[in-house]
Parts: C-alpha cells; sequence; structure tokens
C-alpha cells in the first residue's frame, strides 16, 4: 500500500515524540510489510529534505494538494496541527485514499469531525485517529481489570499540566477504552479556568479544567487538568465495589510498571513484569507499529481497530463538551 505523510516537523532531538510525530509514522510503515512511503510533503523545504534523507523514500512535496493529485497514495498520514486537518484529509479522500491514519485530536469541533467520517463514508473509505496507547499492554491490562474488580463505580482522571486538546485526547480515549464502548455519554458539567491561557499552534490552551462526566449505566467520569504540585494522583484510577485499577505517569513505588490494581479475590496489589509505560517502551516506535499492523488487517480483511474514527468521535464529544459547559454554565445533556 502506497503511503504519503503530511505535515513532518523538524528533525530535531525528540522527534516521532515530543513533535514532529510524523517520523514515528514513517518507522512504523516501514517496519510493516505492504507498506511503502512514496511521497512526504511539508511547507519548509528542510524539513521534506531531513526526512527523506532519513528514511531514504519518498517523493519530497511542498504543496500537499499537488503531492496527493500527483501520487494518489492508498494511504495517507496527517500529521500537521489541528487546524489544517479536516482540508488534508477531504483533500486524501477526494484523490483517491483508501485510509487515512490522523493525529489527534481528530478535529477540533464536532462539526468537523462528523464532516470528515461522512466524506469518508461516502468514499468507501477508513479513517483512523491516532490514540495509538491502545496498543500498549499497561492500558490492556487497564481495560481488562475494568472487568475485575467488582461492580465499576467511577474513574478518576488527572493530568498534572493542562491542554485537554493535546495530552488530554489520550487520557479520555484511554477512559473510553477501559469503559468500553457500550457506555454511552449522558451528562457533563465542567469549569474552565483561561487565566494564563495562552495559543498553541491554532488551539487554546487552558491554565486549569475540572469536569465531572456521567454514562448511562451511573458510571462517572472526574477529570482534572492542570498543574497541581501539591498533589501527586495517579493518571487513572478505575473504582470498584472489589479492588481498584491504576495507571502512573512514573511507576508507584510498589510495582514495577505503571500499571496497579487489586482485583477481586486477590490480597495482594498486582502490576506487570513489562517495560511499557505510558509512552512506549525502550522502542519508541512499538505502539504505533502495532497500530499500523492492526490498520494493516483492517484494510486486507474489513475488519475493525481500537482506532477507528468513531471511537475518536466519543472522546472529541467529551473535550468540546467540557468547554461547552464551562462557557455556557450550564450541565450538558446527551441523549
Amino acid at each position: 500500500m502506497r503511503c504519503a505523510i503530511i505535515g513532518l516537523g523538524a528533525n530535531t532531538p525528540g522527534k516521532g515524540g515530543a513533535h514532529s510525530i510524523s517520523y514515528l509514522h514513517a518507522a512504523a510503515y516501514q517496519a510493516t510489510a505492504g507498506f511503502e512511503i512514496v511521497g512526504a510533503c511539508s511547507r519548509s523545504q528542510k524539513n521534506v529534505d531531513d526526512f527523506i534523507a532519513e528514511f531514504g523514500a519518498g517523493q519530497g512535496y511542498q504543496d500537499y494538494r499537488r503531492m496527493l493529485s500527483e501520487l494518489r497514495p492508498e494511504m495517507v498520514s496527517v500529521c500537521a496541527y489541528a487546524p489544517d486537518r479536516e482540508a488534508m484529509v477531504t483533500a486524501a479522500l477526494e484523490n483517491g485514499a483508501q485510509g487515512v491514519i490522523i493525529e489527534k485530536p481528530f478535529a477540533l469541533t464536532l462539526e468537523a469531525a462528523e464532516r470528515m467520517l461522512a466524506k469518508a463514508e461516502a468514499s468507501g473509505a477508513r479513517l483512523f485517529v491516532n490514540h495509538q496507547r491502545r496498543y500498549g499492554k499497561p492500558f490492556e491490562a487497564f481495560r481488562e481489570a475494568a472487568s475485575q474488580i467488582g461492580d465499576l463505580s467511577s474513574l478518576e482522571a488527572v493530568q498534572p499540566f493542562s491542554h485537554i486538546m493535546d495530552f488530554g485526547s489520550h487520557v479520555v480515549d484511554i477512559a473510553l477504552f477501559a469503559l468500553g464502548p457500550a457506555r454511552q455519554l449522558k451528562s457533563l458539567f465542567a469549569a474552565v479556568d483561561w487565566n494564563n491561557g495562552r495559543d498553541w499552534q491554532g488551539t487554546r490552551v487552558e491554565s486549569h479544567a475540572l469536569a465531572t462526566i456521567w454514562f448511562n449505566d451511573g458510571v462517572r467520569l472526574t477529570f482534572e487538568s492542570g498543574k497541581n504540585p501539591g498533589v501527586k494522583p495517579p493518571l487513572l484510577r478505575l473504582n470498584g465495589s472489589q479492588g481498584f485499577a491504576e495507571l502512573h505517569m512514573e511507576p508507584a513505588a510498589d510495582v514495577p510498571n505503571v500499571f496497579r490494581a487489586k482485583l477481586a479475590g486477590q490480597a495482594d496489589i498486582v502490576s506487570l513484569d513489562s517495560t511499557e509505560h505510558i509512552h512506549h517502551s525502550e522502542d519508541p516506535t512499538l505502539y504505533m507499529r502495532r497500530a499500523v499492523a492492526d490498520i494493516d488487517q483492517a484494510m486486507t480483511h474489513g475488519t475493525a481497530t481500537r482506532i477507528d474514527a468513531t471511537e475518536a468521535w466519543r472522546g472529541l464529544q467529551i473535550l468540546t463538551g467540557i468547554y461547552q459547559s464551562a462557557k455556557q454554565q450550564q450541565m450538558l445533556s446527551y441523549a
């Protein structure tokens, strides 16, 4: 499958993780049989040249529309910043792409996400949003624990820094991954502090946010973002009638992994014998390679993936709902 990547970023330390996520996409494509990188595009010619030299593959462009029309790739990765993604996804689909991997957040509004989903459905194409952490062992264990701690009552998420539309999209997605697709959003109430807020690559960054989200079976998700140096809670915690499960940014003192749980019927705290953590493992491409392998199977056999865009839409519904509830100063109700 011929692949093209839009939005490359700089070839500087931290590429593929802290920035320039395109390098992670390209490494995963090259590690997966059946994919070939044929094109790469950035507004910066230096970024294009560095990227092509790094991977030794593909033709470089500074105009993504030209690249798409000339190469007509079957698979496209959209790694540019969020305000430009809808136009890029639309152009990819109009030029025959069968699949598009979109970086998170899926979009800045639900309406934009829904337009992309409708365009893909009309084109017979697949959209995926890169919530690659769903392929990590700690996150799989966290999801499995949701059915091993008795009756689930609540989930707490605390992001120790701001910007819910960036890393917060991962936090909410991990929560939804653990809760499962059967639980539907019922209502949401939130407050957002914009003092000391800033703009970042076309998105507004709040200084603090706090939200309570209720699902149709009574389970409650609380989500907080912002610096609070006096508190060091787990990133996520599931609470059940017979136990709990946690994911930490770093391993807790009594366990070797970022996953920690007290499961029903077990006296001891359990963890994982794994080096995989919140971001990946010693191999920074690990989760992305698993995601691309899953996409390969989906494109070949028509199966679902863990990162189908419809799942990302559920997370975006919560993220945009937080801002909407705070702006309107009222609880939002969903059908």
